[in-house]
């Protein structure tokens, strides 16, 4: 009896806990990030055989499952998840995609490849990391993503970054190509980051070649996203709100010290009713900065069936900007599908958008931050005693150029406009087996406006030292229209289940047109009217025609994936150069090795080990319209007597033998990843020559040619460097995470300016700062060596040998002592050396993920290493050339032996302070907290009947930057102003430039 009774105990406590580790069904719902159901997803008790698959609509339900059990749930493509049931009866997953299964198939030039077979430089960046920042633009988002692709923001809201891909390959255009689902557009400004799918860089000759004419600074390739075949239809909704501010300020002397900095350092007492009854300090920095409000709304519409498929959306941006009545508006619309009828396929892709810009402003040529910089601090902002009712200088004693910022900002307006669309028609058809055929029509318009209107105004009613007595009208507008159209035939097939061959023949013609109206006029008579009109009026219009028509050959072979072989023809012929070099050839070939594939590799670590090398020349014709021939200047005005006659004459001289800038690329890399794509990564080196480079020959002023110079293919430049990328991902367990890291370099070296000694541009107080010389990079900076202050008299002659004049010498202690290069005793253009390179000797990013649960983090760094900026804004600050307010820095300024010896004596010699040397020259370099966000999905049962997904998010952006630069900020992106005339000149070049704002927003993401 006692043992039957501990038997019953027994097996009453074993059921006991079979009971309470048993639950009859777990049931749920499977889908990937966006909310998605998976149809298909496998679902399994780990070390059983009991599972399920996921119904149509990625429902699932299982039975018989322990407490303890853990579910295993997985999709192709995507990462395998691992969950412990314990005490819930519920469980929805959200599967990630997986990056090694999602790099297997790319999208490059006019098709897909997969992964494994691809023999050429393409990075790539998914949709994540473009949302992940509050970007008006998506390549402005690029910045840090991929090794090899150098990015510069500017603060300005709707502004374009500069994009480099691999260096700088010319003194020409060096911006890369954009294409947008097959369609060669203008740029990446119109479109919403949110309607991207991926982003593909494609940065070597076997990538790049396809595209001839169009390829030889990269391309920069976008998939927007289209909907899914599941049957199933899915809304979307992101939204943000934050603010953007910039908290950096110069120290700048405050009203006391700048009246006393004024009397000791110039002798001069300003006498001005305000310099004296005035003790309180404006703070114009301030006043020019403020919290700009961001605001970003999408909302999509993605469904489709099993022989269509579709996405409509529709975004809304508004962002103002961390300066004063600057800020950037989009409407955008989007609508993709696709069909298929038996073996033909077709459908299209159109987007528009209507934008609006309200930019910083400049007058005479010099920032806001110039002005504010400069402006007398006693003087106040406003003064209703004054028409418009702003104060600026009263006494020519205060540098009266200075000008009141607050009044250029916003007195009257300054409005960009723009509206655009992109878009494309194609079919696909199945002629037989593998063999298709495809036809793309595709459409870039762009119509922009820019609206300025200043009315009149008199900064000071007593001496008119800036006003206005007339109102100016300025309208222009510029329409851009692109229609390209392309035919292809494709051939994909296998032979002896190896032999794999994909052939590809492509006829292409582009057609671009832009036309230009730029009016101004003055209205003395009313402040009210916004209109042009006949008073002291100007009116231009232009038409520009570029045409392009291509052929392209491509095959693309593999033996089982193991031995890659890919090569390609093209010939482009371009309107913009003469007919005696009208077409250009540019070839390709690549291989590549799989590695991991041998034998020798089965059992080991390695799952990726690719090899592959690539040769190539590309093409660039992006250059001025007509330049091979010689165009009429009419309105050009000739003496006779004492009268003046209009006539008209060549604009410069013909040239029937310009041709074609080509680059000769060459490229070897090899891919890895080890213990099943956990770590993954790839080195990369590339050595890019570009020859005959299209440069400006001056001509005798004999000829009597107007231009002064002849445009020849005379120029060389060599660009090598290394690509460094390393991922590490880690997807088992509750806590998932993941670190990817990418560091690209790359340096330039002209070999060839052809008959010319160097090129000059960037100009600064009537000076050159970049300059082109041949065995030196491209755009470094020219001038003066400088060794600290001249402390004596005796360290002034032991230097300089120079006579007095009426007993004055030019250069005396307190003075910048500039290097003597020669040794002649005398400082002048020849001392001149190279004191800076404006291009970064690396660039990197690094990307860190990590998820607990429903919690998600995300942190990216960004940066760059060596480079050099042109401060100007040290000129304002302790120039000293004659009385402006200035930086604190000079109340630290020579006043006698032992003083100083590096702010020099105020006023001076004039070299002090217009001569380039490297007192303006810093470094550069940062690391830049670029996001962190921290994101929180909601996981409630009650919640399902209404969200597939709801996930809330807080972000901030640039909150932390490491650097020693002295400005606002060491990012110099696309300028304000631009004294050189070539904006490739003004690389590095800080002129006040717009600095990038930080960020805090709040998020929410929504699908139904």
């Amino acid at each position: 009896m006692i043992k039957l009774k501990h038997a019953v105990i027994a097996c009453l406590v074993m059921i006991g806990q079979f009971a309470y580790s048993q639950t009859s069904t777990i049931s749920g719902v499977v889908s990937d990030d966006s909310g998605t159901p998976l149809p298909g997803a496998t679902i399994i008790v780990a070390g059983t055989t009991n599972g399920t698959t996921t119904d149509f609509d990625g429902n699932y339900a299982l039975s018989n499952v322990n407490s303890t059990d853990k579910l295993v749930i997985s999709y192709i493509g995507m990462t395998t998840q691992t969950i412990v049931v314990g005490s819930q009866t519920s469980i929805n997953v959200s599967l990630q995609e997986d990056a090694e299964a999602l790099d297997e198939v790319v999208v490059v030039g006019y098709g897909t490849q997969s992964r494994a077979e691809v023999t050429g430089a393409i990075a790539t960046v998914g949709s994540k990391e473009l949302a992940a920042l509050p970007v008006a633009s998506a390549d402005q988002a690029l910045q840090g993503r991929a090794a090899g692709v150098t990015v510069l923001n500017t603060g300005s809201p709707g502004s374009a970054p500069v994009v480099r891909i691999r260096g700088l390959g010319t003194m020409n255009n060096n911006d890369p190509l954009y294409v947008i689902d097959g369609i060669i557009a203008g740029g990446l400004g119109d479109l919403n980051p949110n309607d991207i799918e991926s982003i593909n860089i494609l940065k070597d000759a076997s990538t790049t070649a396809i595209y001839g004419s169009l390829g030889s600074n990269g391309v920069v390739m976008v998939t927007t996203k289209k909907g899914n075949r599941s049957g199933k239809t899915i809304i979307n909704l992101d939204a943000y709100t934050g603010v953007n501010y910039s908290n950096q300020r110069y120290d700048l002397l405050d009203t006391q010290q700048y009246l006393q900095y004024a009397q000791d350092a110039f002798g001069v007492t300003p006498t001005s009713p305000l310099s004296q009854s005035n003790s309180n300090t404006t703070d114009f920095q301030d006043a020019l900065f403020r919290t700009g409000i961001m605001q970003k709304v999408d909302f999509a519409l993605s469904g489709g069936g099993e022989n269509n498929n579709f996405r409509f959306s529709a975004g809304y941006m508004d962002q103002e900007g961390a300066i004063i009545e600057t800020g950037f508006e989009r409407f955008s619309f989007r609508a993709n599908s696709n069909f298929t009828v038996g073996k033909f396929n077709f459908g299209e892709t159109m987007a528009v958008s209507f934008q609006t810009q309200n930019p910083e402003r400049n007058l005479g040529d010099r920032s806001l931050l110039e002005h504010a910089i400069k402006a007398a601090p006693y003087l106040p902002i406003y003064n209703p005693n004054n028409l418009q009712g702003f104060q600026g200088p009263n006494s020519a004693l205060d540098g009266q150029d200075a000008e009141n910022p607050i009044r250029v900002q916003t007195l009257g307006e300054q409005v960009n406009k723009s509206s655009s669309i992109i878009g494309s028609v194609f079919g696909e058809f199945e002629i037989i087996d593998g063999l298709k055929f495809k036809s793309q029509v595709g459409l870039d318009y762009r119509n922009s406006n820019t609206d300025i209107f200043v009315p009149s105004y008199n900064d000071d009613s007593e001496g008119a030292t800036h006003s206005s007595t007339f109102a100016t009208i300025t309208k222009n507008s510029s329409i851009r229209k692109s229609i390209t159209i392309t035919n292809s035939l494709n051939y994909s097939f296998t032979l002896s289940d190896k032999h794999n061959f994909d052939l590809l023949v492509l006829a292409e013609k582009q057609e671009t047109k832009n036309d230009l109206l730029n009016s101004n006029s003055e209205n003395p008579i009313t402040d009210d009217l916004n209109q042009v009109s006949n008073e002291k009026s100007f009116l231009q219009s232009q038409t520009f025609e570029y045409n392009r028509i291509g052929y392209l050959g491509r095959l693309n072979y593999n033996f089982d994936q193991k031995y890659i072989f890919a090569a390609s023809i093209r010939r482009d012929a371009s309107s913009r150069f003469g007919e005696n070099n009208r077409w250009g050839t540019f070839p390709s070939v690549a291989l590549g090795w799989n590695i991991a594939k041998e034998s020798f590799l089965t059992d080991t670590a390695f799952n990726t080990l690719k090899l592959r090398g690539s040769w190539g020349i590309t093409g660039n014709d992006r250059i001025g319209d007509y330049q091979y021939s010689s165009t009429l200047l009419s309105e050009f005005f000739y003496p006779f007597g004492d009268v003046l006659a209009t006539g008209t004459t060549p604009g410069g001289l013909a040239n029937a033998d310009l041709k074609w800038e080509e680059t000769t690329m060459k490229n070897i890399g090899l891919d890895f990843g080890l213990f099943d794509g956990k770590l993954t990564g790839a080195v990369e080196y590339f050595n890019n020559t570009s020859d005959d480079l299209l440069m400006s020959r001056p001509l005798a002023g004999s000829l009597g040619i107007n231009s002064g110079s002849v445009t020849e293919n005379v120029g060389s430049v060599e660009t090598s460097g290394v690509e460094f990328s390393l991922g590490y991902n880690d997807y088992d367990g509750d806590f998932t995470w993941s670190a990817n890291l990418n560091l690209g370099t790359s340096s330039n070296e002209v070999k060839s300016l052809g008959s010319n000694e160097s090129l000059s541009g960037g100009t600064f107080e009537s000076q050159n700062i970049s300059r082109i010389e041949v065995g030196e990079p491209l755009f470094f900076f020219f001038g003066y060596e400088t060794d600290g202050i001249y402390q004596t008299r005796a360290e002034v002659d032991a230097n300089l040998t120079q006579t007095a004049v009426d007993g004055v010498f030019p250069v005396n202690p307190g003075d910048i002592r500039f290097v003597d290069q020669n040794g002649d005793g005398q400082i002048n253009a020849d001392d001149r050396v190279k004191i800076g390179n404006p291009y970064p000797d690396f660039t990197y990013g690094l990307n860190l993920n990590a998820n607990y649960k429903q919690l998600d983090l995300n942190l990216f760094i960004s940066g760059v290493s060596g480079v050099d900026v042109y401060n100007t804004n040290i000129y304002d600050l302790e120039g000293m050339p004659r009385l402006f307010n200035a930086g604190t820095n000079v109340l630290n300024r020579w006043t006698g032996p032992g003083t100083s010896n590096s702010v020099p004596a105020a006023g001076g010699n004039d070299q002090n302070f217009n001569s380039i040397s490297d007192r303006f020259v810093e470094d550069g370099s940062y690391a830049r907290l670029k996001n962190i966000t921290l994101g929180y999905t909601l996981d409630n049962p009650a919640l399902e009947e209404y969200f597939s997904k709801c996930r809330i998010y807080i972000s901030g952006q640039n909150l932390i930057t490491i650097s020693d630069y002295s400005g606002l900020d060491p990012e110099i992106g696309n300028p304000l102003t631009n004294n050189g005339g070539n904006s490739q000149y003004e690389l590095g070049i800080d002129r006040g430039n717009y600095p990038q704002p930080k960020s805090v927003l709040l998020g929410v993401q929504l699908s139904f």
